[in-house]
C-alpha cells in the first residue's frame, strides 16, 4: 500500500483527478507540462470518468484510467438533501471509492493533483486514506463543493484569485493557500499555422465564438444574429473579419440553433468546427472572443490578452462563470453581456469599441509555472 508523506521522499509519480468539463482538465495538463520541465523522471497517471477527460487526457499523452462514477449536480436545498444523501455516500464509500483506492494502491503516487468536480471526490478521499499528499487547484468563484470540502485535509490549495482564496478562509489554514492565477496550456502553434489549418484568410481579423467545451445555445444564437446583422450593414470593416464557431461536444445544440445553409456567405468569413484540442493556440491566434467564461477559457483569454465578449452560464448553480468573468472585467479585458441571450446588435457595438484595443500582456510568471514550482518542493 502507498503510505508516502511529503516529509519523506515521495515517489516521482503524480496521480491526477478531475473532469467533466475542460475547466477541470486543461489547467491540470498545463501544470503537468510545467512540471515536466522542472522534475526529471516524473510519471503521470489520470483517474477520471468517461466524459471529456477520457479523450483529452490520452490525446495529451497521459496514461488514463476510467472508473465507474455517475452524478448530476442539483441545487443545494432542503428538497434535495435526500438526493445528495443517496448519491454522495456511495461515491465516497461505495464502488467509486473502492475502485479509486485500488488504482491508487497499484500506482503508489507521491502526490495527488486534483482539480475538483464530483469525479475527483473518491480519488481525493482514497488519497487521504492512504496518506498521499493532496494538492487542489480551485479556479471557480465561488469554490466548488468538492475542493471546499476537502481543503482542510489538503497539503496545498491553489486558487486563481484572492477572492477565491477568501472563500477558503475559516475552512483551512491560510498557510495552505496559494494564489497563482488561471493555468493555461502553452501555445504550440503560431498564428500563420493556425489560420492555415483552419482555412481562414490570414488578412482577416479573427473572432473565436465558443460555448465552452460542451457548447451553449445562447452563444450559437448570438453568432447567427451577428452574422446576419453584419450582412445587412454597409460598414466595410466586416469584410476584414472571420469567425470561427466552435460547436463543443453537444453538436446537437449547434444544429438546433444554426442552419448553415441559411447563413450569409459574406461579409464575414465563417468557419465551423466541433471541438478545439489546442484551444490555447487558437486563442493566441485570435483577435476577439465571444462566449462562455469557464475557468479554462478565462486562463486562455488572460494568456492571449484579447478582448472578450462574455456570456456567462446563468444556469450554473453557483453562478461560477460570473465570478470567472469578473477576473477579466478587473483588467478591462472582458465585457459581460447584461443579457443571457445577447443579439448581434450588442456584439457589433462591442466590436466597434474594442476594434483597435491593444492586446494585453500575459500574466508573468505563468500561473502553471507558479503551481509547478510549489509542487517541486515535494521532491527537493
Amino acid at each position: 500500500m502507498a503510505t508516502g508523506s511529503h516529509r519523506d521522499s515521495p515517489a516521482r509519480r503524480v496521480l491526477l483527478a478531475g473532469g467533466g468539463s475542460a475547466g477541470h482538465v486543461f489547467p491540470a495538463l498545463a501544470v503537468v507540462r510545467s512540471l515536466e520541465h522542472r522534475v526529471r523522471d516524473l510519471e503521470f497517471q489520470w483517474l477520471g470518468s468517461d466524459r471529456i477527460e477520457s479523450t483529452i487526457v490520452p490525446a495529451a499523452g497521459i496514461p488514463f484510467q476510467r472508473f465507474d462514477i455517475r452524478f448530476a449536480y442539483r441545487a443545494l436545498s432542503i428538497q434535495n438533501l435526500n438526493y445528495y444523501r443517496q448519491h454522495i455516500l456511495p461515491i465516497l464509500f461505495g464502488r467509486p471509492f473502492l475502485q479509486a483506492r485500488s488504482m491508487l494502491d497499484a500506482y503508489q503516487p507521491g502526490l495527488l493533483l486534483a482539480t475538483g468536480g464530483y469525479v475527483s471526490a473518491p480519488v481525493i478521499w482514497a488519497a487521504l486514506d492512504r496518506n498521499v499528499p493532496v494538492a487542489l487547484i480551485t479556479l471557480d468563484d465561488p469554490p466548488g463543493a468538492v475542493n471546499w470540502h476537502f481543503a482542510p485535509q489538503a497539503w496545498r490549495v491553489f486558487t486563481a484569485s484572492p477572492q477565491i482564496a477568501e472563500g477558503f478562509l475559516g475552512r483551512c489554514s491560510q498557510a495552505k493557500l496559494r494564489v497563482c492565477g488561471y493555468p493555461a496550456m502553452p501555445v504550440s502553434r503560431n498564428r500563420v499555422r493556425v489560420l492555415r489549418e483552419l482555412g481562414i484568410d490570414p488578412d482577416r481579423r479573427l473572432i473565436v465564438a465558443m460555448g465552452g467545451s460542451l457548447g451553449a445555445t445562447p452563444v450559437h444564437r448570438a453568432v447567427v444574429s451577428f452574422l446576419k446583422r453584419a450582412a445587412d450593414s454597409p460598414d466595410p470593416q466586416w469584410n476584414k473579419l472571420a469567425l470561427l464557431h466552435v460547436a463543443g461536444e453537444r453538436m446537437q445544440l449547434m444544429q438546433s440553433a444554426v442552419d448553415s445553409s441559411q447563413l450569409p456567405e459574406r461579409p464575414v468569413q465563417y468557419r465551423q468546427v466541433g471541438f478545439l484540442e489546442d484551444s490555447a493556440s487558437v486563442m493566441a491566434a485570435a483577435d476577439f472572443y465571444i462566449g462562455r467564461s469557464g475557468a479554462a477559457t478565462v486562463g486562455e483569454l488572460l494568456q492571449a490578452g484579447i478582448p472578450a465578449f462574455l456570456i456567462p452560464d446563468t444556469q450554473h448553480r453557483d453562478r461560477q462563470q460570473f465570478g470567472n468573468a469578473h477576473q477579466l472585467q478587473i483588467t478591462g479585458q472582458g465585457h459581460v453581456s447584461a443579457n443571457a441571450n445577447p443579439d448581434g446588435r450588442e456584439i457589433m457595438h462591442w466590436l466597434e469599441r474594442v476594434w483597435d484595443a491593444p492586446r494585453r500582456e500575459a500574466p508573468e510568471p505563468a500561473p502553471a509555472s507558479l503551481i509547478a514550482e510549489e509542487l517541486t518542493s515535494l521532491w527537493q
